[in-house]
C-alpha cells in the first residue's frame, strides 16, 4: 500500500511485487497459525519457499488480519489462497483474536461468514448477510463509531450485496458511492488524511476486482467504475503472472 502513494495506478512492476509480498506474508500468517504446533509447513514469500513450523492458533489469527489477508489475495487474484482462507472457521478467528482480552464489533464475524459463504457457495450466505446488515446499524454500545459504520462499513456491505446479486447497475452505483464515502471519511480530519489506511480502500478494491473479472466472463455483467482509489493496474491485473506467486 505504501508503494501506491508514489505509484497510484500501480504501473510499476515494483509496486506489484510489494502487493504480492504483502499478500504472501498475510497468507503465510494464517497458513502457519492454522497448522498444528510444530508440524512442517511451506510458504512462499518474496519469491522464495520458506520452510516453517506450525504454531496453532495465536492472537494474530484474528478477524482483522483475516480480512486483510482475504482482500489482498483477491486483489492479487490468488484464488487458491483466498479459498483456503475461507475454509478457516469463524469461531476459530473469534476465539484466537479475543483470547488476549481484545474485543471486536460482532458485525465482523457475520461479515466474514458472509464473505466465506459467497466464495464457497454456502447455503448460509443469505442468513449471514441479514445478520451482518442488522449488526452494521450504528450502536453507541459497540466498538466502532457511528461515522465508521455509516461511511465505511455500510457502503462496503451494500456494494458486496449488489456484487452477490450480480446487479450491474446497482453494483456500479453503490461502488461509486462507497468510494465517495471513503474519500469523505478519510479526509474529514488531518489525522485521517495522514493515515496510510485511507490510501486504498482494500475491501472496495477487492470487490471491484471480483466485478472486473466477472464482467469479462459474464455477458450480463458490466463494470464501469473508474477512480483514483482503484489502482488501474491492480484492478486490471496487468502484472499478474509476471513471476511465480
Amino acid at each position: 500500500m505504501f508503494d501506491t502513494v508514489e505509484d497510484p495506478s500501480a504501473a510499476k512492476l515494483e509496486t506489484w511485487e510489494t502487493w504480492v509480498a504483502d499478500m504472501q506474508i498475510h497468507h503465510a500468517l494464517f497458513k502457519v497459525s492454522t497448522t498444528p504446533d510444530e508440524e512442517p509447513v511451506d510458504v512462499m514469500v518474496n519469491r522464495r519457499i520458506r520452510h516453517m513450523r506450525g504454531t496453532g492458533p495465536m492472537y494474530c489469527t484474528n478477524a482483522s488480519n483475516w480480512l486483510n489477508a482475504f482482500y489482498l489475495a483477491v486483489i492479487c487474484r490468488e484464488q487458491q489462497r483466498y479459498r483456503e482462507l475461507c475454509e478457516i472457521p469463524v469461531d476459530l478467528l473469534r476465539e484466537a483474536g479475543e483470547s488476549g482480552g481484545s474485543q471486536y464489533n460482532p458485525f465482523i464475524y457475520s461479515w466474514i461468514a458472509s464473505i466465506q459463504g459467497f466464495v464457497l457457495n454456502r447455503p448460509t450466505l443469505v442468513d449471514n448477510l441479514k445478520q451482518a446488515l442488522d449488526l452494521s446499524a450504528p450502536d453507541p454500545s459497540r466498538i466502532d463509531g457511528a461515522d465508521t459504520m455509516n461511511q465505511v462499513v455500510s457502503p462496503q456491505l451494500t456494494t458486496f450485496i449488489n456484487l452477490v446479486r450480480r446487479d450491474t447497475e446497482r453494483f456500479n452505483e453503490s461502488l461509486a458511492e462507497a468510494l465517495a464515502s471513503h474519500a469523505e471519511y478519510w479526509t474529514a480530519t488531518d489525522e485521517r488524511a495522514n493515515d496510510i489506511e485511507g490510501v486504498v480502500p482494500m475491501p472496495l478494491l477487492a470487490f471491484a476486482c471480483f466485478a472486473y473479472d466477472a464482467a469479462e466472463a459474464e455477458p450480463d455483467f458490466d463494470f464501469q467504475v473508474e477512480s483514483g482509489y482503484l489502482p488501474k493496474h491492480l484492478l486490471e491485473r496487468s502484472w499478474y503472472g509476471e513471476f511465480p506467486t
